[in-house]
């Protein structure tokens, strides 16, 4: 359902470029006490987009149950998938929604480094499959490849047992630490790993949960990626809004829930509401 947009009055706008500033790390003696932490999911959120330009899809892959939403915009409409997925071989199947009960297969390749993905999306009237290249719908030169390994603390006292605390961000190309990540305490079983201002990079989400907060108040500590510095910086600015982060690439949109949906448009952060 369409809905108007307008800028609100007391918009907030911050410079994309903004969104991030350094913070110190903890201290080298700090670290020491901190032991591996194994298991921890990366929610990897891959945005990527038709050569033609018909489709935008949003893409979870990597995970045990690899899901994704498929924009059709053309006919404006949203095909949401769940499926497995077998080294870089996915198969997924849609999912029946209110807009949809017709039934489709989105299978393909995916390049983990590169992000693109040869498809075949086929449904009951087309059984033969569509084939479809999908690439980076915001795509950047010599763009970083990054594992992560995770560090943190047993701790009777959360509810999750322990907590994250330190993250080692690795260059996958030559194995090296390009950062540490510290100075901060937070969920222990996954991150978020997106590109929350559409500008290609991904950027580094982990759920705060210092100072007795839990996943459920859904506050989030952000680190930006900044291309000039080739390093993540933390963003204060967006840790303020209580939220989990939705992005609709498509449109350049965040929305945080309550109707917190804020508008990315020439290096802007802007407040929007629906009318």
């Amino acid at each position: 359902m369409k809905t108007q947009l307008f800028v609100a009055m007391a918009a907030l706008s911050i410079s994309c470029s903004s969104f991030a500033e350094n913070i110190p790390n903890q201290t080298i003696a700090d670290s020491k006490v901190l032991q591996p932490i194994t298991g921890v999911r990366v929610s990897m959120q891959r945005m990527v987009k038709s050569n033609e330009g018909r489709y935008f899809m949003s893409l979870y892959a990597g995970i045990n149950n690899p899901h994704a939403e498929l924009y059709d915009l053309v006919e404006n409409k949203t095909i949401k998938f769940k499926g497995t997925q077998k080294g870089d071989q996915l198969n997924l199947k849609s999912v029946s929604s209110e807009e949809s009960t017709d039934t489709y297969q989105l299978s393909g390749v995916l390049n983990a480094n590169t992000g693109l993905f040869k498809a075949l999306l086929s449904d009951q009237k087309n059984t033969f499959g569509t084939s479809i290249q999908f690439e980076p719908a915001f795509k950047v030169a010599n763009k970083p490849v990054f594992v992560f390994k995770f560090y943190g603390q047993n701790d009777a006292t959360n509810p999750y047992g322990k907590t994250l605390q330190r993250i080692d961000v690795i260059n996958k190309n030559n194995n090296t630490v390009a950062q540490t990540l510290t100075a901060f305490t937070g969920y222990p079983n996954s991150i978020g790993y997106m590109d929350i201002n559409f500008d290609g990079y991904y950027d580094v989400l982990v759920s705060d949960v210092s100072n007795g907060r839990q996943v459920e108040d859904k506050r989030y500590i952000y680190w930006m990626y900044n291309p000039k510095t080739q390093q993540f910086q933390r963003s204060p600015q967006l840790e303020k809004i209580v939220g989990l982060p939705n992005l609709h690439g498509e449109k350049r949109q965040i929305d945080f829930g309550n109707g917190q949906i804020y508008q990315v448009e020439n290096g802007l952060l802007n407040k929007i509401s629906n009318e």
